[in-house]
Parts: structure tokens; C-alpha cells; sequence
């Protein structure tokens, strides 16, 4: 298998080693539109009491996922816009027993994933959109790390005092899938990674991929391609990550709804960056009181490369948060900066003075850093893109709207890692640039093909 590109970006911020509880909040506030999922359908009642694990919404366009109560409480309606509002909760969820699945429009085990709120927890390894339960499943690929920065917790937080229900996990998700199961395993030493290891070579439908330390090498797209893992027509191939095999294990094994979640919080702007396991609902306000730095600050729901800005449309911790990450938003320009060394700045052209420095981490903010100019044709973007295309060529043939050429260029193999605007020196969006020429290819050259949304990936 060969992967190329990538790139180890080294942030201030990076969450501690382990996963702290919060208290009891006074209020849950759900949000009904996640970035894979819109909870259309209501089925309760403003003012209703309803249990912990009843179902309070579902996705009638996304396979009936439901919107799960996380705790006991009386649901308030129209309160917050697009939020489902649960009052009067209850100190401790009590144990509930699994839906029954065998009525339900999918086979039983599947069926039981999507009833206990686990299927958000997948991926469709080719396009990140959430599978078809329907549909059969060719092999499976599951990604130990997540390398984009704060984008989600960290494999090995999780896995050292869960690692026997990981490997549980993964011996049940062998028997939901006709092939194999690929498990990424960074290539790092350590004894918790011996240990796993050990325990994936003891099974002889789980194979060990090895990949660098590089975003975004722990990519489904990226590493189904270079795994040669093309679904027979009307198949598909999974992608999940250690919090999905956790998942996948405890509503299977114990037959519980997910009702929790670890979110990683990092960044430059939290004081003391660590993970927590928080209730689907919990509010950000009362998450992030007293954590935070005391200066002008912004909040994004996952990494800083594919993480989209939160406001006022997010209120609480959806089903589908993973990490939050908190950077600090310089109010005004830095003086001097045109002459300034870069002693502080990490950058992929080896241009500032930070190079002659002992390995260290940076503190991002959300400052351009530069100014927007032209490109300058170093090729950066095309030496560290993972997918192979050549990001640059794509934006000249975009100003001259060559959608047949961009076509042609291979723009569709385009993962939206986002590595190319990171470390362009011109400042160019590139990756909203290949997101808009693909969707201006499907829309105009290949209307006969059905369009994915392009939100998944963005």
C-alpha cells in the first residue's frame, strides 16, 4: 500500500491524556441539523415527560436515525431555534432496554445500530456520507487516530482502559461485513500500541494498516483508495473510527443507546485543553464557562481544517460533535508584521526563523498571517496533496471556468483535507475553489449523475 502527501502539523493546544466527566446540566439544548443529518420529523409533544433513550426526532431522508433523549426531562418545543429544548432532567439515566429491531426495515443487527443511535458513529469510506443501512457492507476500515488537530479525541485516550471492548468491537463488526477489516495503526511505538497490536494479529479477518503520522493519512478515502477497495455495484465500504467501535460494542454487547459522547476540547484558546464525556445536548455555554482564555475567541465544531464555526444555529453538543476546537482572534493588525522573522510561525516552505529552532508546537489563531495574492506556482499544495491532483493547476483553470479541463485533472479525487490552503503562502482558498468546480462539473457536465452533498465533505 503507498500513501503519499500529508503533512504533521504541530499545534498548541493538543487535549490531555484523559477523559473527565461534567456535571449534571440544568438543561439539554439538541440540535436538530448536524453536518450529515436534518431531524425533520418530530414524534413528541411540547411539554411531554419522555424517558431517557426515547426517541424525540428522526431523519426521514436519512434512513429513520433517531434523535435519542439522552436523559429523563419534559421537552420544550420552539424554545431555541432548531434545538430541541429538554428540561427537568434527571440525576442519573437509568438503564435502558435496546429497541426492538425485529420489525424494522433493516437487518436485525443493523437495524439495532440505527435504533440505538450508533449509526451517525459511520462513514461511507468514499464519499463520508452516512451509509445505507440497506446496503451490504464489502470490507470495513477503521482509523485509530485522528490526525487533523482537535478535530476528535484521540484513539489511544480512549483505547488505554477500553481496549478489550475495542477489540470486542471489532470481532462484532468482522460479522457485519463480507471482507476484511482494515484497523490504521499509526506507525508509533508505546506499549498501549504493542498491546493492540497483539491483540488485532490474533484475528485472521482484521489486517493492520500501517500509516505515518501525517494528516490526512487516517483518511477513509485516503486509505480505501490505497487499499484498492472498489465495492461491487450496490455495496459499500464502512469507515469508523475507535469512538465508533466503542459504540458499535456497547449496543451490541449491552444492548445500551449511545447517549454519550468524548468530545476532545484544544486549541489556542482553552487554558487547560483535555477531553470529556458529555450527554448529546449538553450546553456549549455551560461546557466552555471558566475553560477559556479571557480574550476575543472563536469556537469550531471539529478541527481547524474541516471544522465549520459555531453561532447561534449550534447551541449544544450534536450527535455527530467530536472535537471543539477554541483559537484566539487577534482584534487588530500586528505591526510590523512584513518584517518580522517568524520565530513563532511553523510554515512548509522552511522560510521563517522558527526553522533554526528545537522542535516545538505553534499557537494558531485565526489570523490570515499575510495577505490574498496571486498564486506564485511553488507546488507546495501538490507535494503534500494525498489524493495526487495538483491543486494550483486546478485554480488557474478555474478563473478561465474550464470545467472540462478540471474534469479532466482528476479534481473529483478531491478529499477537502484542506492541507492545500493551509500551507499556501498566496493565501488562496484552494480547497472551496476544487469543492466548487466539483460541484460546478456535476451540476453543468454530469447532470445525469446523482449529486452528493456537497456539506459532507466541506
Amino acid at each position: 500500500m503507498k500513501l503519499c502527501g500529508g503533512y504533521n502539523i504541530r499545534l498548541a493546544g493538543r487535549p490531555a491524556g484523559r477523559v473527565d466527566p461534567l456535571p449534571e446540566p440544568a438543561m439539554l439544548l439538541l440540535p436538530q441539523r448536524t453536518r450529515r443529518l436534518r431531524f425533520n420529523q418530530l414524534l413528541v409533544k411540547n411539554g411531554q415527560n419522555v424517558r431517557c433513550g426515547e426517541v424525540l426526532a428522526v431523519d426521514s431522508t436519512h434512513f429513520g436515525v433517531p434523535l435519542l433523549a439522552p436523559r429523563d426531562g419534559t421537552v420544550r418545543l420552539r424554545v431555541q431555534r432548531g434545538h430541541i429544548l429538554l428540561e427537568d432532567l434527571s440525576l442519573a439515566p437509568p438503564q435502558v432496554a435496546a429497541a426492538s429491531s425485529d420489525h424494522g426495515p433493516y437487518p436485525p443487527l443493523r437495524q439495532t445500530l440505527v435504533d440505538l443511535g450508533v449509526w451517525p458513529y459511520l462513514f461511507d469510506a468514499h464519499s463520508d456520507a452516512l451509509p445505507d443501512p440497506a446496503v451490504e457492507a464489502d470490507a470495513a476500515i477503521v482509523a485509530t487516530t485522528h490526525l487533523e488537530p482537535f478535530a476528535g479525541p484521540r484513539g489511544n485516550v480512549q483505547l488505554v482502559k477500553s481496549l478489550e471492548d475495542f477489540l470486542r468491537g471489532l470481532d462484532l463488526l468482522v460479522s457485519l461485513v463480507e471482507g476484511m477489516v482494515y484497523v490504521a495503526v499509526p506507525s508509533a511505538g508505546g506499549q498501549l500500541t504493542a498491546r493492540l497490536r497483539q491483540g488485532l494479529a490474533a484475528r485472521p479477518r482484521l489486517q493492520i494498516v500501517d500509516i505515518p503520522l501525517r494528516y490526512p493519512l487516517d483518511h477513509f478515502n485516503v486509505l480505501a483508495r490505497a487499499l484498492g477497495l472498489n465495492p461491487r455495484r450496490g455495496r459499500s465500504v464502512w469507515g469508523l473510527r475507535t469512538d465508533g467501535v466503542l459504540a458499535l460494542d456497547q449496543a451490541l454487547t449491552r444492548r445500551q443507546p449511545l447517549l454519550e459522547r468524548v468530545v476532545a476540547l484544544g486549541g489556542s484558546g482553552v487554558l487547560a485543553p483535555l477531553h470529556l464525556r458529555v450527554p448529546s445536548g449538553y450546553p456549549l455555554d455551560a461546557l466552555l464557562a471558566g475553560r477559556l482564555v479571557e480574550q476575543p475567541h472563536r469556537v469550531i465544531d471539529g478541527g481547524i481544517l474541516n471544522g465549520q464555526a459555531i453561532g447561534d444555529q449550534q447551541l449544544g453538543i450534536s450527535v455527530e460533535s467530536a472535537g471543539l476546537t477554541v483559537l484566539l482572534e487577534p482584534t487588530r493588525r500586528e505591526l510590523w508584521g512584513f518584517v518580522r522573522t517568524g520565530l513563532d510561525r511553523i510554515s512548509y516552505s522552511n522560510c521563517f526563523a522558527s526553522l533554526f529552532r528545537p522542535r516545538y508546537v505553534e499557537p494558531l489563531t485565526t489570523a490570515l498571517r499575510g495577505e490574498h495574492r496571486p498564486c506564485i506556482g511553488c507546488g507546495f499544495c501538490e507535494e503534500l496533496c494525498p489524493a495526487g491532483i495538483m491543486p494550483h493547476w486546478i485554480h488557474k483553470l478555474a478563473y478561465q471556468d474550464a470545467l472540462e479541463e478540471i474534469d479532466r485533472s482528476g479534481s473529483h479525487k478531491c478529499v477537502a483535507c484542506g492541507l492545500c490552503s493551509y500551507v499556501c503562502p498566496s493565501k488562496l482558498d484552494l480547497r472551496r475553489e476544487i469543492l466548487d468546480a466539483n460541484e460546478a462539473i456535476r451540476r453543468d457536465l454530469h447532470t445525469a449523475e446523482p449529486s452528493e452533498t456537497e456539506e459532507v465533505v466541506a
